[in-house]
């Protein structure tokens, strides 16, 4: 049990190394209005604070002069945040966290998802995620000034 919990946190480290993302320095949010996205795809109580996760985007957004909006249909960009995750027997929950931002691009006469920003981890907790996702958010928001 031991070499698979080893494994599986190699597993996990490699991978958030591996997805780093480019960012463009220059790029702000400022100018956008945004709407706020945040997906449960958490089982077996491993995310439980979700409400309080969607406020806190908003007011660390809000905080920087980014115009949060409720209604989807009039806003310029999307900011989705999700958690995946699943509890082992064992009951340790692992699984992983995905921020992007993204707008409807019209190309032509066609629509094309555009990804702004996307930023993801993946991590294993003893007991939830609620902590681990604040924390991350806390690092990933400000990059998005």
């Amino acid at each position: 049990m031991r070499k698979i919990i080893f494994l599986l946190i190699i597993l996990l480290i490699t991978a958030n190394k591996l997805s780093a993302q480019y960012i463009d320095q220059t790029f702000s949010i400022k100018e956008f209005k945004v709407f706020v996205q945040v997906l449960d795809k958490a089982t077996k109580g491993c995310w439980t604070n979700i409400s309080e996760t969607k406020q806190y985007i908003k007011n660390k957004l809000s905080e920087t002069g980014v115009q949060v909006i409720d209604d989807q249909s009039k806003t310029d960009l999307t900011l989705k945040f999700s958690v995946v995750a699943q509890r082992t027997g064992h009951g340790w929950c692992y699984g992983s966290m995905d921020l992007n931002l993204t707008a409807n691009v019209i190309i032509g006469q066609y629509m094309v998802l555009g990804t702004f920003y996307e930023q993801n981890t993946v991590d294993i907790k003893a007991q939830h995620f609620n902590n681990a996702v604040l924390n991350w958010l806390n690092k990933r928001l400000p990059e998005l000034k």
